[in-house]
């Protein structure tokens, strides 16, 4: 199976070569639906549009509204470039709200490695440095760190969702925030770690997710794939 899907892949434009990878398909047209479970339920689709040679748009819609993700596909594998609109928003923090503002000034690694490096015992890492500024109430405050994303690929197994079975690689996330508020002289650190589960099945992408943070447990699962 590897065999034939490199022998497509050189077969292709360039466009699937970086962009349409196995394990991330960047195909017109396509449409993933997600159901999540957990504290809040609701279901959301997944698209990609504007592909280039090198990039692509992901936009998501569901009961927040749309959300878009530019991506920079290399040799190397796929990563966000930016936040999008999931940039800028509102967070409670000490029982006060925060309107935030955070862009990528840099990232390091990829999110979703080249085809090769699908192997069990292998693992790979994304690191975003963000910057940006908030405000809670009358304080102004600029922000700046990083978020830190570690996986490794912990087995091959079949996985069952709406959507049906798949053969998919287990993956083990381990999601590192590290952030400092700063006014004038005066820094404050946020530190936050999580981590997850997710199951990536060839052709497919993402078929399932298990995040694990303060809050609890949420569960994302594909309840189909339009193509």
């Amino acid at each position: 199976m590897r065999a034939a899907a490199l022998a497509l892949l050189l077969a292709s434009p360039a466009v699937a070569q970086l962009c349409d990878q196995p394990f991330s398909p960047t195909r017109p047209g396509w449409v993933w639906q997600y159901q999540v479970s957990g504290e809040q339920s609701y279901t959301y689709t997944v698209r990609k549009t504007q592909i280039t040679p090198n990039g692509y748009t992901q936009v998501r819609e569901g009961p927040s509204g749309r959300e878009e993700l530019r991506y920079r596909c290399t040799e190397e594998g796929i990563y966000p470039i930016d936040f999008g609109n999931q940039g800028a928003g509102r967070a409670g923090v000490g029982g006060r709200p925060v309107s935030y503002s955070l862009e990528v000034v840099k990232a390091t690694g990829v999110a979703i490695p080249d085809y090769d490096t699908w192997v069990v015992g292998n693992s790979w890492r994304l690191v975003l440095e963000v910057r940006g500024t908030g405000q809670q109430g009358p304080l102004h405050f600029n922000v700046s760190g990083t978020f830190e994303t570690t996986y490794k690929v912990v087995a091959q197994e079949a996985v069952v969702t709406p959507a049906g079975r798949f053969l998919a690689y287990r993956l083990q996330t381990q999601f590192s925030t590290r952030l400092q508020a700063s006014v004038g002289p005066l820094s404050l650190p946020f530190h936050f770690d999580s981590q997850g589960t997710s199951w990536y099945a060839e052709n497919v992408g993402l078929v399932k997710s298990i995040q694990k943070s303060r809050e609890g447990e949420s569960v994302t699962e594909l309840v189909a794939l339009k193509k």
